[in-house]
């Protein structure tokens, strides 16, 4: 679990709430909720612990550049992308995992918690969010201060490789070892954990957007047409990750405007062009694998070959990517269920425990 980040200097916002903690413990008690929270670079999920319920919603946020007002958040400003006036500009306060844009992700989070749950006069939740292994402190502030936003009474980070093996119900499992692969929007994290905890674990920005722009560069290049991200995207799934196992030809078709003529046409796009374009990324990803492999100690090599690499993330359900990564890494590889609520379910799992943590907003005195 995360519960240092070894800052001196604290936040007026976190201080304010700090001195505050045990009235509002006491106050927000009454009818309030605990929040297992993962931010990602595309998507926020929470997972209600009363409701038993997972939100999820696109980590999109729509505002106005003039006046600084913020107009539309989720899955409804993700939908504004491509269609709004100049003033408008359609952002994600995520990249890479990490928070570029704190008001943003304060506004975000602070609108989904609203939706999901009926916020009253004394709403003070309790929340556990999900964290990248090897964060650093500026990151971690920035994700509590995010968390006084809300109003939290109380705030834990945990490891997302922690959250995800609880997600996946593996905490009381009896394997040595765990390799887990998160193929998310905005990075691959990838770990092995042991019954003691996180062994080896590796970041990096290689991720489910860079495959998008990739398509997006392709499609351009190779057929002078210009497509949305969306539309990229749309191609990457449908034509997945399948090419170098069987060498079939595939299409599917997109709309965008041509470069020559200015005019909106339709194409057929082939799964060999998407190959060209996401392969040079998936191969990195699959370096990385063989790399944390060779840094894993022998002792937990032989349980993670025998129960296979998880894969959890929105990217890792790319049609043919379990069967790739088996192929090229030569250790079996399954995708998890509900790879993309993974990390939410567990932090909503380890809401359980949030008696037994320390307020992670006072290890920032």
């Amino acid at each position: 679990m995360s519960e240092s980040t070894g800052i001196n200097q604290s936040s007026p916002k976190i201080s304010r709430l700090s001195s505050q903690n045990s009235l509002l413990d006491w106050i927000g008690s009454f009818g309030s909720e605990d929040i297992g929270v993962d931010i990602g670079t595309s998507n926020i999920v929470l997972f209600m612990k009363h409701k038993g319920l997972v939100f999820p919603e696109a980590s999109v946020i729509a505002r106005n550049r003039m006046s600084g007002e913020y107009l539309a958040y989720g899955t409804r400003a993700e939908e504004m992308e491509g269609k709004t006036p100049s003033e408008i500009v359609i952002s994600r306060p995520m990249k890479e995992s990490a928070i570029v844009d704190y008001n943003g992700t304060a506004f975000l989070l602070n609108s989904i918690v609203n939706k999901s749950y009926l916020k009253g006069m004394f709403f003070h939740p309790r929340l556990i969010m999900c964290v990248p292994k090897g964060i650093n402190s500026v990151q971690r502030r920035a994700l509590l201060e995010a968390a006084v936003a809300v109003g939290a009474r109380k705030t834990v980070l945990i490891d997302q490789p922690l959250a995800a093996v609880m997600g996946m119900g593996l905490e009381n499992h009896q394997q040595e070892g765990t390799m887990i692969v998160d193929i998310g929007g905005g990075s691959t994290k990838i770990s092995v954990l042991s019954k003691k905890g996180i062994v080896v674990s590796h970041f990096s920005t290689e991720s489910g957007s860079t495959m998008d722009t990739a398509v997006l560069n392709t499609v351009r290049d190779r057929y002078h047409i210009r497509i949305g991200r969306k539309e990229a995207e749309s191609l990457k799934i449908a034509l997945g990750a399948s090419w170098d196992l069987d060498r079939q030809p595939r299409i599917a078709e997109t709309s965008g405007l041509s470069i020559v003529s200015g005019l909106p046409v339709k194409i057929a796009v082939t799964s060999e062009d998407i190959a060209g374009a996401i392969n040079p990324i998936l191969y990195k990803i699959f370096t990385h694998i063989r790399d944390v492999l060779q840094r894993t100690p022998p002792a937990l090599l032989a349980s993670i070959r025998e129960n296979g690499i998880m894969m959890i993330g929105g990217a890792s359900q790319l049609k043919g990517m379990d069967d790739l990564i088996s192929k090229v890494i030569g250790v079996p590889a399954r995708v998890a269920d509900r790879p993309s609520y993974v990390n939410a379910v567990g932090a909503g799992s380890a809401l359980n425990y949030i008696n037994d943590f320390r307020d992670s907003l006072q290890d920032l005195h």
